[in-house]
């Protein structure tokens, strides 16, 4: 990476307005998600709380992590030919969005999922983060992942990430399952399936139900 050359001051100033923003679209995206809810079907949601109960509880970070990522499954991945929650909330949502609601709405449903691990702090704000199942890095600009990190640890994670494409940066969008072993295996697996991270392909597959229930089970600690 590049050498930081930006004044000390200046990178203040920019890593506060990059954070407040941040911030900002994360509460959009909040509105969003609870938004879905009637179009989730309670079937789908129970079927993947109990593939997700085989996960044991020190994998999840918060007390109701698991519930989230749950919910998270149901409105955001979709069996083959079908589709998602959030995709029919996104069509049928009448009521009228600023440009920001909308950029954070389509960045959503162009959200990807993977294993995590932090490379390095960013110069000015946030963080690179190394996808270990595809090709390449991602500029993660969010108060969630900031305070994951607050103790000092970097471990593996399991997340999805969507962009705000007008600013570059990708945030944090819903639970995290931490991964305290190494990964690269995982790749290796992928083979020929691997994908550039955030790629069009790689949000398509993204969607997938089977798809993303497999990286559940794959997680270390899974029973």
């Amino acid at each position: 990476m590049t050498e930081n050359i930006v004044p000390a001051t200046a990178a203040q100033l920019d890593r506060e307005a990059l954070m407040t923003r941040s911030k900002a679209l994360h509460a959009l995206g909040g509105q969003h998600f609870r938004g879905v809810a009637p179009f989730l079907s309670s079937a789908r949601a129970q079927g993947h709380a109990k593939r997700l109960s085989r996960l044991r509880s020190e994998a999840w970070t918060g007390d109701d992590s698991q519930a989230v990522f749950v919910i998270e499954l149901a409105a955001w991945t979709a069996d083959e030919g079908r589709s998602t929650a959030l995709q029919r909330y996104a069509r049928q949502r009448s009521a009228p969005m600023t440009s920001d609601e909308t950029a954070v709405l389509a960045g959503m449903q162009m959200s990807v999922i993977s294993f995590w691990t932090m490379q390095e702090a960013h110069p000015v704000a946030g963080w690179i983060v190394r996808d270990l199942l595809n090709e390449g890095t991602v500029w993660v600009v969010d108060e969630t992942l900031e305070g994951f990190l607050a103790e000092g640890a970097r471990p593996n994670f399991l997340t999805r990430l969507f962009r705000a494409e007008q600013e570059g940066f990708w945030m944090t969008c819903g639970a995290m399952i931490t991964v305290p072993e190494a990964l690269d295996t995982f790749r290796a697996g992928q083979g020929k399936d691997a994908f550039q991270s955030g790629s069009p392909q790689h949000a398509e597959r993204s969607r997938q139900s089977a798809y993303v229930s497999a990286l559940c089970t794959m997680t270390p600690g899974a029973t």
